[in-house]
């Protein structure tokens, strides 16, 4: 779960940097503003949720009163704000995010529960885990500041002095402390917590405290804040004694105006890096014990089996074929996409024979050298890889009973962007992929022993189920009811395809099910104590299910007997013990051994258990206590938390429009031409159907100066927009002398536009259509109002490949405009290419841009070289402005353009470009190129309604010129666009 807290997630995506129109940033964290959504109004809550996720929405606003009371009381203040609420699945993925915004908090729950193998799979309710970490963000964060200037400044920006002072591991480390706290489960009470924090503490490798808040450079570097903040807290309470968190955040808020670490050193005595070196210092002497009692309290008592491949990053679970002969996995890297590959499980005969030719070779040229140790597997070849080229990776695969091809799950965007897991097969030797359902919701696939169907799991509006597909048709049946209160994981078929084995979340717990497919008779196969199970696969005799069982603190292998009833003698066996965990056994079809991933600091290695071995030797019973914690769980409450109370909830009603909500609204844009100031309201509803604004503009050295009013409703498929204005420009009074452009440009306009856009999105590219029709009333500067009517269609499709680290962009463009000025028609029509090639962070980018016209006569209606883009005015009133900051409005005139492009992005920290143009009238010479060359930074971010954000547009740069009018000076600009 990549939490966040909102403001600081809000921000880095502001502040993300630039990379050039086209390369928009989508900040969407629901699903889109046309679903049919509906709101529930509890006491402190407002909860908006599509129709499909009533349910669960209805099931998590029931217990919304009753969890804010309760984190009230651990926290110790109670936020007077009511909060909105967003219930989505736009990623299929589980998570969560707060916005404690001072005035209007935000939560945002997405419905995908996790499985038992992650970090937040120990949970009593999924819907409950989620809520309690995100309210104790809210109740935390909203906190106020004592002091009276601080809380002055609070109203211009929304963030109290928790959110601006505190470090990201204090606030996302204190919700999850409280999430363990007030459930007795999460991640703190969970198994998968104690393994990381000791297996990172046995390899030396706890982060830094200058790392504990964020470390991208490794594995579970983001997660620490979680993981090892929550520890760290818990061991600063324990150490200070109950309270003393409750203390820090009075002493961050108080009156007198205080940082984090002075805040922190007044409660704890000493500064928290300091005390977090103790603190891991601690970690890792308990760490280490636990490591030495289990290798000496008897034979065999580690038992591992032997790395089979040294892997790095996270890692799917390892498949083996039918005919034991190839491995299928799904390898990730920091820097690169998912990628699954194929293996021979075969000895690396000619990989052996190479590195001792190369050992040979170095002791033939020196004989005194000593030879490297080898302490791991050597890196074997993939025999076929299938990498994402569309950018949508691979995941979940299984192969088929042919042992050609392989079924595997991709999460593909629907039309709106949104994700959906959907089946496809894979058959390497022809590099052949075919797409079997559309949108179905689907993952953890298994195929039958004939191939023509399978099962899965559907995770759909946060109910969770078992279903059979038919491979043929794609069509899905249910096996078991969808249910909120209920998760299923990793359906796997017996061989003879009689039988599915599953684990399932119910009342609290993960447990192992064996299900008889005709009669619907389930066994239940508990773990050993209260252990958490994963990853069921079948032996290939179908006598044994193997599956992956969390135990207090330990993730290990066990064997559960699938043939016996549940009431057998016969026990489940413990095959391994290790260290760090055991995770997704795949059983070799001769039976005689095991695949499985060995949890590792750097990732996931692959490693081989010889079964023969756990029959040869038992394991002795090793007893950690719970005194070593956080290298295992903390010992359970005395008392477990009582379960949250269940209010009556009013029945959903429709949305509408939404309650609007107004931000005012400051910006303008400089250069070296000019500048303007803008000054306005915005206002839209949270879940962004409706957004509008309303601005005035007050220009210099001729700048646009006027007003404008502008909304977008996003309720339907198609957008629609309207966009009224009044406005007034000089380009005449500009800094710069143009004699050849006088006042010909120089004009009053109002008028009306409408506007309908078109979205379809689909893997790796995308496809929009945007029409508009503006009423426009022009008066030249000394001359007659005329009355000017302009319609456009204009359309783009683009996309991009992957070839590894390699990426290719591309994307066309056209555009179409009808004219009619005073009586007179014309038209402009153009289109442009852009094409853009990227290794790693740096990217090439090609652009090439070609317009033309019809009977256009009068210099307003010409294509205009230069100027920004302004709020001001709609895009079809600057449809003939080639917007070119860098130069004054009217550089050149002319009717017919074309302009060239060339970015370098990733080199320097702010892009790199090259740009010239050229503009002339149809039948004369093609003019001189005008060229520029300099450095540009620009964010295109979509609307945020979360967060009461319009679309904007920046821009800011500098460019010297190489040729035309204003060769050999350098230039600057910042220019702000805001769009409903």
């Amino acid at each position: 779960m990549s939490r966040r807290a909102g403001l600081l997630a809000l921000a880095l995506t502001l502040l993300a940097p630039g990379t050039g129109r086209g390369q928009a940033l989508d900040a969407r964290v629901t699903q889109g503003a046309s679903a049919d959504w509906r709101t529930i109004e509890t006491g402190h809550f407002r909860v908006h949720y599509p129709a499909e996720s009533e349910a669960w929405a209805r099931r998590a606003a029931a217990r919304l009163e009753s969890i804010r009371e309760r984190v009230v009381a651990e926290v110790g203040y109670a936020p007077p704000e009511v909060v909105d609420v967003l219930v989505s699945d736009p990623v299929a993925d589980p998570n969560g995010i707060a916005f404690p915004f001072l005035g209007w908090p935000r939560m945002v729950l997405w419905t995908s529960p996790p499985g038992p193998e992650s970090v937040l799979g120990h949970y009593r309710d999924w819907g409950e885990l989620l809520i309690v970490h995100e309210e104790t963000h809210l109740v935390h964060l909203l906190r106020p500041s004592r002091n009276p200037l601080r809380r002055l400044l609070a109203s211009a920006v929304p963030a109290g002095p928790i959110v601006l002072g505190a470090p990201r591991w204090v606030t996302e480390g204190y919700a999850t402390v409280v999430e363990g706290r007030l459930t007795g489960a999460g991640r703190p009470h969970g198994d998968v917590r104690a393994s990381i924090l000791r297996r990172w503490a046995q390899a030396g490798k706890l982060p830094s405290y200058g790392r504990l808040a964020s470390d991208p450079e490794s594995w579970q570097g983001f997660s620490m804040a979680y993981l090892l903040g929550s520890a760290y807290l818990e061991w600063l309470e324990e150490r200070a004694g109950p309270g003393s968190l409750r203390d820090l955040w009075a002493r961050m808020t108080a009156r007198e105006a205080r940082g984090f670490d002075a805040a922190f050193q007044g409660v704890f005595g000493d500064s928290p890096a300091n005390l977090y070196d103790r603190f891991r210092a601690e970690l890792t002497a308990r760490a280490m014990e636990v490591e030495r009692r289990i290798e000496t309290a008897g034979p065999a008592d580690r038992r591992e089996g032997e790395m089979w491949q040294d892997l790095t990053w996270t890692t799917g679970a390892p498949v083996v074929s039918p005919d034991g002969k190839q491995l299928a996995i799904v390898l990730r890297g920091r820097d690169e996409p998912a990628r699954l590959v194929v293996w021979s499980t075969a000895p690396d005969e000619e990989a052996e024979q190479k590195w001792k030719e190369r050992r040979e070779k170095t002791l033939e040229r020196d004989p005194e050298d000593v030879p490297a140790v080898r302490n791991r597997p050597l890196a074997r070849e993939p025999l076929y890889t299938l990498s994402p080229g569309d950018g949508v990776a691979p995941n979940m695969p299984r192969w088929m009973p042919d042992g050609r091809s392989l079924l595997f799950v991709r999460f593909e965007p629907d039309a709106e962007g949104f994700l959906h897991p959907d089946l496809f097969s894979w058959t390497p030797e022809e590099d052949d992929v075919k797409r079997l359902t559309r949108q179905a919701d689907l993952r953890l696939p298994d195929p039958s022993p004939d191939g023509t169907w399978a099962v899965a799991v559907r995770n759909r509006h946060g109910q969770s189920q078992v279903v059979r597909v038919d491979l043929r048709t794609g069509a899905v049946e249910p096996l078991t009811e969808p249910a909120v209160d209920v998760v299923y994981d990793s359906p796997r078929l017996s061989p003879d395809g009689r039988r599915v084995a599953f684990a399932r979340h119910r009342e609290g717990s993960w447990r192992l099910v064996l299900r008889d497919l005709e009669s619907g008779v389930e066994t239940v196969l508990a773990p050993p104590g209260e252990g958490t199970i994963a990853y069921p696969a079948w032996s290939a005799d179908g006598r044994t299910v193997y599956a992956t069982v969390g135990d207090r603190g330990f993730i290990d292998l066990w064997a559960f007997p699938a043939i016996a009833p549940a009431d057998s003698e016969s026990p489940a066996v413990r095959l391994t013990r290790t260290q760090g965990a055991a995770l997704a056994p795949a059983p070799t079809p001769d039976g005689s051994a095991l695949f499985y991933l060995n949890l590792a600091p750097a990732g996931l290695d692959l490693y081989r258990f010889d079964l023969g071995e756990a029959r040869r030797t038992a394991l002795a019973a090793v007893d950690i206590p719970a005194d070593f914690a956080p290298a295992v769980p903390p010992p359970p409450p005395a008392e477990r938390p009582e379960p949250f109370q269940l209010a009556e909830v009013p029945p959903g009603r429709e949305y509408g429009i939404g309650r609007q909500e107004l931000l005012p609204l400051l910006g303008g844009s400089v250069s070296s031409s000019g500048g303007s100031w803008e000054l306005g309201v915005r206002g839209g509803d949270v879940v962004g159907r409706l957004g509008w604004l309303a601005l005035g503009s007050i220009g210099e050295d001729g700048w646009p100066e006027g007003g404008a009013l502008a909304a977008a409703w996003r309720g339907w498929p198609v957008t629609v927009g309207v966009h009224a204005f009044h406005a007034g420009e000089r380009p005449s009074e500009q800094r710069d002398e143009l004699p050849l452009l006088g006042e010909a440009l120089d004009l009053d306009r109002q008028g009306i536009e409408l506007a309908a856009g078109w979205d379809r999105l689909w893997s790796g590219g995308g496809f929009n259509l945007d029409g508009r029709f503006l009423w426009n009333e022009v008066e030249p500067q000394g001359g007659d109002t005329l009355q000017q009517d302009i319609a456009s269609l204009a359309g783009g499709l683009y996309g991009q490949r992957r070839w590894g680290s390699w990426r290719l962009e591309h994307g066309i463009g056209a555009r179409y405009e009808s004219g009619r000025t005073d009586g007179d028609g014309w038209s402009r029509f153009g289109a442009g290419l852009r094409l853009g090639l990227g290794h790693d962070d740096t990217r090439l980018r090609l652009s090439w841009r070609r317009d033309g016209s019809q009977d256009l006569v009068r210099p307003f209606d010409l294509y205009q070289l230069g100027g920004p883009e302004t709020s001001l005015l709609p895009e079809s009133a600057l449809g003939g402005r080639i917007a070119v900051p860098a130069l004054p409005v009217g550089t050149l005139l002319g009717q017919e353009h074309e302009g060239q492009r060339i970015e370098l992005l990733g080199l320097l920290p702010v892009p790199l470009f090259y740009e010239r143009r050229r503009l002339w009238n149809e039948g004369a010479p093609r003019g001189d190129w005008l060229e520029l060359a300099g450095l540009e930074w620009r964010l295109s971010v979509d609307p945020i309604p979360i967060a009461r954000t319009l679309s904007l547009d920046l821009r800011a740069g500098v460019a010297y010129g190489l040729a035309g009018p204003f060769e050999d000076e350098t230039r600057g600009w910042l220019i702000a666009v805001w769009r409903p």
